[in-house]
């Protein structure tokens, strides 16, 4: 099992570098993700990431480390730190698919060559894996930004007495979700949807993301990486992933855009268009894969067959078997 800080002790006196994307402050974050848009350009090797975090974490400038000894134990430390990056295998991992699912989270952290004691760690070796980085957690890290001289408070996550909570609103979440991925120039607006004030609505994050755009690039970066790994983590890691296991070659028949779904609630009795649009993000989930769990249970309950279901749902056969 992975931890989550790297511990070591100096002297009787012991020290921790943050090993999560949890564990991180807010500033350690941001400066994380700028490293790894370097890195993604080719500005900076993928080691001087994790040397780069150590130094941070220490309160070290690696600039004026020039020991040999220091700069081994340096070399040492930034080893040990696996959470920004994953490695990705031929094939989507086909090597790692016949492993138990604390050998293949070691696979999938630590390179062929510290896979001490695993036997497929040879064969691993000669494949032509790479290095992803990982955006899957469930933290706020950037809880509050400023512009204009005016400071925005983000949308809470709490994940305390292992239950999910999220200040998003349905709309919100949808129409962030919408700007995943976008282009530079568009980040100043998925920032405004994302901390615009209470009540939520299209037209003041819309005309908020006038003030964002004087927000420094880096920090909409961190934001938006941010949400894409809070996204990520619902739909990976919780019930929620249901809703996502649609096939892509074969899209459902009865399937609609997001704010058409949402809108549909209103439809089905659940309020009126404005009270469905600020309907929290866990009560819009929850409602949704309900849906499509009623759906197919309708579906089987009315005879059609297993494979037909699959054409309108769009759902794989094996998850329908689980719903059934």
């Amino acid at each position: 099992m992975m931890e989550r800080f790297i511990q070591f002790t100096v002297k009787g006196e012991t020290y921790r570098i943050p090993n999560a994307w949890e564990e991180l402050s807010e500033v350690s974050y941001i400066e994380l993700v700028r490293d790894i848009q370097l890195m993604a350009r080719g500005e900076l090797p993928l080691a001087m990431v994790r040397v780069n975090h150590v130094c941070r974490s220490m309160g070290w400038n690696p600039g004026k480390i020039k020991d040999s000894q220091a700069l081994e134990n340096l070399a040492w430390l930034a080893g040990q730190v696996t959470f920004p990056f994953l490695i990705e295998y031929p094939d989507r991992d086909a090597a790692l698919q016949e492993l138990d699912a604390e050998t293949r989270k070691l696979c999938k952290r630590l390179p062929p060559n510290r896979l001490y004691g695993i036997g497929i760690s040879r064969y691993l070796e000669r494949l032509d894996y790479r290095y992803v980085v990982d955006s899957c957690f469930c933290k706020q890290l950037v809880p509050v930004i400023e512009a204009e001289d005016e400071l925005y408070a983000g949308y809470k996550i709490d994940t305390s007495f292992n239950h999910l909570t999220c200040s998003l609103t349905a709309l919100q979440f949808i129409q962030a979700r919408s700007l995943i991925g976008c282009p530079v120039e568009q980040l100043p607006l998925l920032a405004a949807i994302l901390y615009c004030p209470e009540p939520y609505s299209s037209i003041r994050a819309h005309a908020l993301a006038v003030s964002f755009v004087k927000v420094p690039e880096t920090e909409l970066a961190a934001i938006a990486f941010n949400f894409q790994s809070f996204v990520n983590y619902l739909f990976t890691r919780t019930e929620f992933r249901l809703l996502t296991e649609t096939t892509a070659d074969r899209p459902s028949a009865i399937s609609t855009g997001p704010l058409e779904s949402l809108y549909n609630l209103s439809a089905d009795g659940l309020g009126d268009i404005d009270k469905v649009e600020r309907m929290s993000l866990m009560q819009y989930l929850i409602l949704m894969r309900k849906k499509l769990i009623d759906t197919v249970r309708s579906l089987h309950a009315a005879k059609m067959e297993k494979i037909n279901i699959a054409k309108e749902t769009g759902l794989p056969i094996n998850i329908i078997n689980q719903i059934l």
